[in-house]
């Protein structure tokens, strides 16, 4: 069986230092510049884990997801959304991606996955928690033509080649979420992968590299996402471009930078703290990470 770990292993970079951070962020970000790409960037706070969908992690705990099977699925509870929120039905959620961003927004399984504009956001996601295992960020290259500012008609993706991802912009698009835009949030939606572009992954067993079958891709990712090596860049890659970074960095030491706490030189250049208050400014944040709130939880008050 192979792992997310074992398909990375073949592209990653991993970063050690909070100064690594910014070099590798900026040096991304310059290369998109250079050649008028656009980059977006996901965080997870363990690097084991695949970049899969919620959707498509549940449909894998039953049977093997496949387009079709994901579209069906779609579908019902696309169904299921106009018939149980009336919110939904208003606009601005008139096409199914907005309507999905909605889902998203409030727990329900999607294909969407979340990626921000923000750099550091991602970092704060990959360190948010998970102290004892290391963290890992993506970073998605796209031509212009694949960033959206609009929501699409209908079900677009669904016909997409299977090298295809497209990034969408909601709050561009007038979907807006006080959470959403704080966290600069975007979401990259395209079909399952497949075996093209070809993939690799470093067999423990075999000892050696070897290519992956479409069932295992789509274990470990669900949307057509092609790594190559980030330092550098191959010369002859071609957007959609996936990086990948294991971030180990003590976490604490990252947070405490990017909330801006202690003596020493800030690396982080955000301009404010980036902070839980910051990143979940709603009443399920404030459930979730309130110091008062997560006190009562433990049978401690917190005045």
């Amino acid at each position: 069986m192979i792992e997310a770990v074992q398909h990375y292993a073949v592209h990653e970079a991993t970063i050690s230092s909070l100064s690594e951070v910014l070099s590798t962020v900026q040096e991304v970000e310059q290369y998109a510049a250079a050649k008028n790409l656009q980059v977006f960037w996901r965080g997870q706070s363990d690097h084991t884990w695949g970049l899969t969908s919620s959707l498509v992690r549940g449909v894998s705990r039953l049977t093997i997801p496949t387009d079709k099977l994901l579209n069906t699925i779609e579908d019902r509870i696309l169904d299921d959304g106009m018939k149980w929120i009336a919110e939904i039905s208003n606009p601005p959620y008139g096409e199914p991606l907005a309507r999905l961003a909605y889902l998203q927004h409030h727990g329900i399984p999607t294909r969407l996955l979340d990626f921000t504009k923000n750099a550091w956001m991602a970092i704060f996601f990959a360190v948010e928690s998970g102290d004892a295992v290391d963290g890992r960020l993506f970073a998605l290259i796209v031509d212009q033509a694949s960033a959206l500012n609009a929501t699409p008609a209908g079900t677009p993706w669904r016909k997409w080649k299977t090298s295809e991802v497209k990034v969408w912009d909601p709050v561009a698009s007038g979907i807006n979420f006080p959470r959403i835009a704080a966290q600069e949030g975007v979401f990259a939606v395209g079909r399952l992968p497949s075996t093209q572009p070809h993939r690799v992954a470093k067999d423990s067993v075999l000892g050696q590299k070897r290519s992956l079958l479409a069932e295992e891709v789509r274990g470990i990712l669900s949307i057509p996402f092609k790594l190559c090596p980030p330092k550098p860049i191959p010369p002859n890659a071609r957007p959609p471009i996936g990086l990948t970074f294991r971030v180990h960095i003590d976490k604490q030491s990252v947070r405490r930078d990017l909330r801006k706490e202690g003596q020493g030189r800030r690396v982080c250049p955000h301009p404010q703290a980036i902070t839980h208050q910051q990143v979940y400014p709603d009443a399920d944040g404030m459930r979730s990470h309130s110091d008062v709130l997560r006190g009562l939880a433990k049978g401690v008050l917190v005045v």
